[in-house]
């Protein structure tokens, strides 16, 4: 008689196949949701870090330039010359939206290892060689006895950290060289005349800064000297996502009641939107700027935008009588990306010179 085997084998009940489903459909789901809040995590991290990139650079250019404003004057240049027709030339304009003014940012700033040679003909060693470059064709050396501008130099000698020049001021007086200019004294490039404007065009979202270069006595634009050139419009923001919708250039002014002992003095941040006259411009004692930076790349927000609970982004903390708002710029969206960005400069150069004429 034969022999029946009997087999039995055990599978998955279908509850059993459903839980295991939805275990893994809540794994994937969780996943999913973890990988995409990363992403836009990632997405506004990083528009924010092209945004901070974008500012910081155009706010420490245009500090810089403004820092060294009076480096390369005389007081001539600040008092002017009525008999010989010369107005002060250092602050050319000073308006809320413009700032003309003499710079030597951008030229060679050094210090004098030695000099030989009869004033005014001198030959000099100085450090830093790696400042200087073929179209450096004037220097300015200051001494304790003031600023003394070279009117003809040769090309700048280069060897190793040092360079030599021999230079020829257009000066009165005689002596070593080395006693006028004794080593250590400071060396300055030339000036070059910077123009600083928001909204040059009546476009509230641009910002240049470009300087002019002597030539033969006449003061030339210099294309190589556009150091910012940011504008946007609608018509380019298919290639250009940021924006300045907001820019305040003001001026401390410092006003002194000299007839008082000791001398009573009070100060002001004001801003004209004709310019001041000289004799305001003399009372300037530091500037501050400061700007909105907007990037219209969407951070892939999902919400509404409900009026009036948007934040605001002020440049400036200061609390104006009937217009508290008058810094600051309220966010037209949440999913728009902006940052502040501020300094203020003051005018240590400059303010020598009112400190001497008071």
């Amino acid at each position: 008689a034969g022999m029946k085997k009997s087999y039995s084998s055990k599978a998955f009940t279908l509850i059993e196949l459903m839980v295991s489903i939805f275990i893994t459909i809540t794994i994937i789901a969780s996943f999913y949701k973890l990988y995409n809040a990363s992403v836009k995590t990632e997405r506004s991290a990083s528009i924010r870090v092209a945004v901070n990139l974008m500012g910081e650079q155009m706010i420490d250019t245009i500090a810089e330039t403004v820092r060294l404003i009076g480096l390369n004057s005389s007081e001539v240049d600040f008092l002017g010359d009525s008999t010989a027709g010369l107005l002060p030339n250092i602050i050319l304009s000073a308006k809320e939206n413009e700032l003309v003014f003499f710079s030597p940012f951008g030229s060679p700033i050094t210090k004098v290892k030695g000099a030989t040679g009869n004033f005014p003909s001198c030959t000099f060693t100085l450090f830093n060689s790696a400042a200087f470059h073929s179209g450096v064709t004037k220097l300015y050396f200051h001494n304790q006895d003031g600023v003394f501008k070279t009117s003809a130099m040769s090309a700048p000698s280069p060897s190793g950290d040092e360079v030599t020049v021999t230079a020829t001021f257009d000066a009165s007086g005689s002596g070593l060289c080395k006693d006028i200019f004794p080593n250590g004294s400071l060396v300055t490039g030339e000036d070059f005349k910077y123009t600083l404007q928001y909204g040059a065009s009546g476009d509230d979202n641009e910002l240049k800064l470009s300087c002019e270069k002597e030539v033969a006595g006449v003061w030339t634009a210099d294309p190589n000297c556009s150091l910012i050139d940011f504008s946007y419009s609608d018509e380019n923001a298919a290639t250009n996502f940021y924006s300045m919708p907001k820019f305040i250039l003001e001026y401390l002014i410092e006003t002194c009641d000299t007839s008082a002992k000791p001398m009573v003095c009070t100060t002001k941040w004001e801003s004209s939107s004709e310019g001041f006259d000289s004799a305001k411009i003399k009372e300037i004692i530091a500037v501050r700027f400061g700007f909105v930076l907007l990037s219209r790349k969407e951070r892939i927000y999902a919400g509404n935008d409900t009026p009036g609970t948007l934040p605001k982004y002020c440049i400036f903390e200061d609390v104006i009588e009937g217009n508290s708002d008058l810094y600051c710029y309220p966010l037209p969206s949440l999913n728009y990306t902006a940052s502040v960005f501020r300094r203020i400069i003051y005018l240590s150069n400059y303010r020598f010179f009112i400190d001497q004429n008071r």
